[in-house]
């Protein structure tokens, strides 16, 4: 199925803030850099979080131990001084601010931004991962598997702005896949770019139609977005890895309340290897 290319409109966008999980890495830099477009492009806030350690109030084992409990913290808050500052001179319209909190950041991150109202949590993921056994308890992974808002990895050299390949989403046709597809058309109106939508057969016929009628109602809301449907046989994980590697966006499902670690096996692997920024979108 093709939807005729048309030019694009200003659709209505959710100004709900952007939450990025910023640790001072380079992965962490790189998502803040890659949130801050986002959340211009949708006239939303962006608040880059910070989760500390949480250190019991007892008395100091020695004199040294306090300072350098001190010198820590305002390490951190200079660090995202520093990217608060080369954010707001990039984009001078963008409502940017930095804050802290101590604890786990694999519950402080869902916890601020449901307290936030948040639409959105991106994070760092490193780029080395693609070729090792990565682990399950990341921070990553935990929030992406657990936040009740769509969640954006992205790795280091992903940071760049959408160049025009598009927007590719895999799609199950018996799912309920509405809150996934209305994402993914949603950031490709907004970037002026097509959607790829992908659908893996394990078994039987690789036939387009329930397909093409799954992303039908999007498509239609969307018709600024040129669509494809892709219908092939074999193991999705695979294929929408080889998608990703000619993708601005990968952007797959992610079913709500999901046992263990929060993910399902196709998820993982995304998650853990594709080439372009990911994003879990929380679903039935």
């Amino acid at each position: 199925m093709s939807v005729p290319s048309v030019p694009p409109t200003s659709p209505v966008l959710p100004s709900l803030p952007v939450i990025v999980g910023f640790d001072g890495s380079p992965r962490s830099l790189a998502a803040a850099r890659w949130a801050a477009r986002e959340a211009l492009a949708a006239g939303a806030p962006l608040r880059l979080l910070h989760v500390g350690q949480a250190w019991p109030t007892v008395q100091p084992i020695s004199p040294e131990f306090q300072p350098v409990l001190g010198a820590n913290e305002s390490a951190a808050r200079a660090v995202l001084s520093s990217v608060v500052a080369e954010l707001r001179a990039a984009h001078r319209d963008l409502d940017v601010e930095a804050t802290t909190a101590e604890g786990g950041a694999g519950n402080e991150i869902p916890r601020a931004a449901a307290g936030a109202n948040a639409g959105l949590i991106v994070l760092g993921a490193s780029g080395e991962e693609r070729h090792v056994v990565p682990q399950l308890g990341s921070t990553a992974l935990h929030v992406a598997g657990r936040a009740e808002v769509p969640v954006v990895l992205v790795r280091e050299p992903a940071e760049r702005a959408p160049h025009g390949r598009g927007v590719v989403v895999g799609v199950d046709p018996a799912g309920d896949y509405a809150a996934v597809l209305d994402f993914a058309y949603a950031w490709a109106a907004r970037h002026a770019l097509p959607l790829r939508a992908v659908h893996a057969v394990r078994t039987g016929p690789a036939a387009p139609e329930p397909l093409e009628a799954a992303v039908a109602a999007a498509a239609a809301a969307h018709p600024s977005v040129p669509t494809q449907c892709v219908t092939r046989s074999g193991d999705p994980a695979k294929l929408l890895l080889e998608e990703s590697a000619e993708a601005d966006l990968l952007v797959v499902g992610r079913r709500h309340h999901r046992p263990l670690h929060g993910m399902g096996p196709t998820d993982h692997a995304v998650a853990h290897h594709a080439h372009s920024p990911v994003a879990l979108i929380p679903h039935g």
